[in-house]
């Protein structure tokens, strides 16, 4: 009997924890693939070119969806923290699937102005608020410890599935049946899917058994999260980061037709960003397991401003290699929220620290479209857009470098 027990004890130990929970964080990345914060985003400049053609609208104008729907899903995500902290992840997603799948549809239809566009996006994001990083990474976290930078950039990576192959297939979508007909094909993928995702996942216990919280130690740990340097540093590296990697996300495609490609030769560069992202996910969980988490971080958006300066200045001599450290920036992102949120401030609180600090990443996810595209209609040229986010990405390389070492946490 003690033999058994050192050997279950040291099999824990050596970080088997992939050996018990591979199929939660597969079924994970699948769900964070095709939920709020990835399929839609990762697609949303397929769609600007035939808004500009159908309505007229500017580039801006185009960008106000991702600004209403990613300030919608800020404003719920705290309070669906609590519920995930409460119920586990199968109902939660279930029913944000179900009304991710309805808001495509209704999309499709009414669009017909500025303003039915952004109440129509800002609905899309708080029905489908729970099938965002935030219920997954949860889940991730409450059952890992020794790999949970892997566990979290596997999980993430479907982010970047999504963004590789996003692009190709609504873009096919919209050549054969219009971006209405798009928004259809968008509704039944992601009720299939979906389908899927919730069945597995109600039959795994790491996704149905929620972390037993104390209220008053959720309460309190929560208080000191918020009055710690730490808490907003992160913040500001983070709002600071999404600012300029949200506008050039959704204005990549934009950007490449600008400098001389077509259509299919933009999606198929886009596409290299998510190949990037999965990669990026992949090797920062990897190395943030091993490493200090913000000196990676700073390496990866070093790289990433370099990169954005050589397409602000070269064009599409350097699309391919921009769009990559563009995609591995993209790719560190989420990672490192869900990573030093666990780090930093524990599990007892974690929906509620982690909805916030994700709250934050998205309002400058919404507000950078709006900003990139702002300038471009200004200055009638993305280079000026191109360098503003350079600026944004130093300054969040700037906040990385005051975050403290990690201290043991309950």
């Amino acid at each position: 009997m003690n033999n058994q027990t050192s050997q279950t004890l040291s099999e824990h130990n050596n970080g088997n924890e992939f050996s018990r929970h591979w199929l939660l964080v597969l079924v994970c990345a699948v769900g964070i693939g095709v939920g709020v914060s990835a399929l839609p985003f990762y697609t949303q400049g397929i769609f600007i070119e035939a808004w500009i053609a159908d309505f007229g609208w500017t580039r801006a104008q185009a960008s106000l969806g991702i600004l209403g729907s990613t300030l919608a899903l800020a404003a719920v995500l705290p309070f669906i923290g609590l519920i995930v902290d409460r119920y586990g992840l199968v109902r939660p997603v279930m029913v944000s699937l179900l009304g991710l799948a309805v808001a495509y549809v209704l999309l499709g239809l009414f669009v017909q102005s500025i303003a039915t566009f952004v109440a129509l996006a800002m609905l899309q994001a708080v029905l489908g608020s729970a099938s965002s990083p935030l219920a997954y990474t949860r889940a991730i976290n409450s059952v890992f410890d020794k790999q949970r930078g892997l566990a979290l950039g596997i999980a993430l990576s479907g982010a970047g599935v999504a963004a590789t192959f996003g692009p190709t297939l609504i873009s096919s979508a919209v050549t054969a049946l219009g971006w209405r007909g798009a928004y259809f094909v968008m509704a039944g993928f992601t009720l299939a899917v979906g389908t899927v995702i919730v069945v597995v996942l109600s039959r795994l216990n790491g996704a149905k058994t929620t972390v037993s919280v104390d209220p008053e130690a959720a309460r309190q740990a929560f208080a000191t999260a918020k009055a710690s340097r730490t808490y907003w540093t992160i913040m500001g590296a983070i709002f600071c980061l999404s600012l300029g990697l949200g506008g050039l996300m959704v204005h990549f495609i934009p950007v490449l037709l600008e400098v001389g490609f077509t259509n299919s030769g933009a999606a198929k560069v886009a596409g290299v960003i998510g190949i990037a992202v999965v990669l990026g996910r992949l090797l920062v969980g990897f190395a943030v397991d091993r490493l200090f988490a913000p000196r990676v971080a700073i390496a990866i958006l070093l790289a990433c401003m370099a990169g954005v300066l050589a397409l602000a200045s070269l064009g599409s001599v350097v699309a391919v290699p921009a769009a990559f450290v563009i995609g591995f920036s993209v790719g560190a992102e989420v990672d490192l929220i869900g990573y030093l949120v666990a780090r930093y401030f524990g599990m007892h609180a974690y929906g509620q620290i982690y909805g916030r600090q994700y709250a934050g990443f998205l309002v400058a996810t919404g507000l950078g479209p709006v900003i990139f595209g702002a300038i471009r209609d200004a200055s009638n040229s993305y280079t000026p857009s191109l360098c503003v986010a350079a600026v944004f990405i130093l300054a969040s390389v700037t906040l990385f470098a005051k975050l403290p070492r990690f201290q043991p946490t309950p």
